[in-house]
Parts: C-alpha cells; sequence; structure tokens
C-alpha cells in the first residue's frame, strides 16, 4: 500500500485539504471521485509536481515514486503534426501494448493532422497513447481523460487503462457515474478521503 500521512494544500485562505490521510494501492486504476471543487485535479497536480507544495509529506512521496500528470492541455506544440509528436515522444515511450487497427486510440488519418487542429476527443486519444506508453513511471496520474471520447473511444481508452494498470498505479479523477476501474477514492471532505474496491 502507498500512503500519504498528511496532505495540507490551500489557495490562499480556501483550505482544499487539512491533514488528509490518502491510502493507494501498489498498482490497480483508482477512480478519485467527489464533488466539483473538493480537490481532485488539485491532487494529482501535487502528486505530479504540477503545482508546488509545502507538504514534507507530498515532497517525501515525490521523491519516492516517479509520477507523472497528463491531461488534454499538455500538448502545447500545436504547430506539430501528430506523427511528428508522437515521434519526438518516442525515445520515452514503450510500443503500444493496447489492441491495434480498429482497438487502437490513435486512426491513422489523424497522423498528418496538426495536433492544434485535433478536436478534444482526438486530443484524448493522443494524449493516452503517450501517457500509457511512457516508460520507468510507478504513477500516472489522470484527468478527465474520458472526456471528448464517443462511447466506441471510451471502451478502447478503459481497456487500455486497465492494461496499464496491471504494472502501475493509475490514478483517475472523474466525474463519470460508471464503475470501470479497480478501486474508487471518494474525497469526502478536506481531511477524509476513502479508497474501497469497486463494487464495495
Amino acid at each position: 500500500m502507498t500512503s500519504l500521512a498528511r496532505v495540507d494544500h490551500a489557495y490562499g485562505s480556501h483550505i482544499i485539504f487539512e491533514g488528509a490521510s490518502i491510502d493507494f494501492p501498489d498498482r490497480g486504476v483508482v477512480a478519485l471521485r467527489g464533488p466539483n471543487g473538493c480537490g481532485k485535479t488539485t491532487l494529482l497536480k501535487l502528486l505530479g509536481g504540477v503545482i508546488s507544495s509545502s507538504s514534507k509529506e507530498v515532497e517525501r512521496w515525490r521523491q519516492d515514486f516517479r509520477a507523472v500528470y497528463l491531461d488534454a492541455d499538455f500538448l502545447t506544440l500545436d504547430y506539430l503534426t501528430v506523427e511528428e509528436q508522437l515521434s519526438m515522444v518516442r525515445p520515452l515511450t514503450n510500443p503500444p501494448n493496447f489492441p491495434k487497427g480498429e482497438g487502437c486510440l490513435l486512426a491513422g488519418h489523424m497522423m498528418p493532422a496538426k495536433v492544434g487542429a485535433l478536436s478534444l476527443g482526438q486530443r484524448q486519444r493522443l494524449v493516452l497513447s503517450v501517457a500509457l506508453t511512457l516508460k520507468n513511471v510507478d504513477v500516472l496520474l489522470l484527468d478527465e481523460p474520458l472526456n471528448g471520447l464517443d462511447q466506441h473511444a471510451a471502451l478502447i481508452a478503459r481497456k487500455s487503462i486497465l492494461s496499464a494498470g496491471k504494472s502501475r498505479l493509475v490514478l483517475v479523477a472523474t466525474h463519470e457515474d460508471e464503475r470501470w476501474t479497480d478501486y474508487e477514492l471518494v474525497i469526502r471532505s478536506r481531511d477524509a478521503l476513502e479508497l474501497s474496491p469497486t463494487g464495495v
């Protein structure tokens, strides 16, 4: 079990977490749930180092685990084509182990398209194709990774994310009603986060 004993974070006088104790499994896919503004994205960005933290517990956790935060906005090189973007990150990734052909996250016709011209769903496909194949990552932090995907693409994405969770911890912030992950981590208050297997 991967744990943080005490997490504190605030934006000015607005307290997000105060002495929160958080337990994660060693691997598997965890859906991070809670109402808007409860701190789902904040927690992912704290763990991924996207926002700084004065919490020694978070600093220790980041030293112990290699965590990467990704969302649909991480692609800032919009003038590149999809193929050029993939070529740029190829040294950081393994060959994908998710399905090819009809089950592939990236369609062939997307390769020559400029990243800046992609729809939200297409950007999500590109982000997931990169994220799920990254080398040397202990924890993958995904913020609303199914946002913008149609039903078929979402099904492929879920299968690919679950496959990645067999060898690492994947935290997914989501508003989805459907329970498809291995675990649920519910943020009930600024100091109460409850982990349970899905379906419990």
